[in-house]
Order: structure tokens, then sequence, then C-alpha cells
């Protein structure tokens, strides 16, 4: 069987709006430049911050070190 060469992108993420509300979509664009050095601009929405980072690790494209990552509790706040 053939094996198919995979072609070679360089990927920034040029643009993500900030989710003001947890109804509010997240919206992305990245520019996508080939191996020739055509840019194309990719634009997209997600529910959630989250799930950019959950499917950036799913394909392989984010790995993390086993403990780099830790939740941050914030302390309550208190009426003065």
């Amino acid at each position: 069987m053939p094996t198919q060469e995979q072609e070679t992108l360089n990927v920034k993420l040029v643009h993500f709006t900030k989710q003001n509300s947890p109804d509010d979509r997240i919206q992305l664009a990245f520019a996508v430049t080939d191996e020739q050095g055509k840019e194309e601009i990719i634009t997209g929405e997600i529910p959630y911050a989250t799930d950019l980072l959950r499917v950036s690790q799913e394909q392989g494209w984010v790995s993390t070190r086993r403990g780099a990552m830790r939740e941050v509790r914030r302390a309550p706040v208190r009426a003065a």
C-alpha cells in the first residue's frame, strides 16, 4: 500500500475572541501557510475555549507534560 506524504503547514492563531458569557461562541482565525509560501486565512467558531485545547490534544497538535497543567482556584471575593 503506497504511503501518502503529509504536507507541512505553518499555522498561526491570529484571532481569538473573548467569551463574555457561556452563550457566546468563540471566534477563531488561523493563518495557514503551505510549503510554497501561499497563505490562507481560515476562520471558525467553537462553543468553549476548552474545546480548542481538547481537539488540539486529540489531533496531536499540542502535547502537555503530565503535571504541567494544573487547576487554578480563585479565592472567594469578600465584600468590603
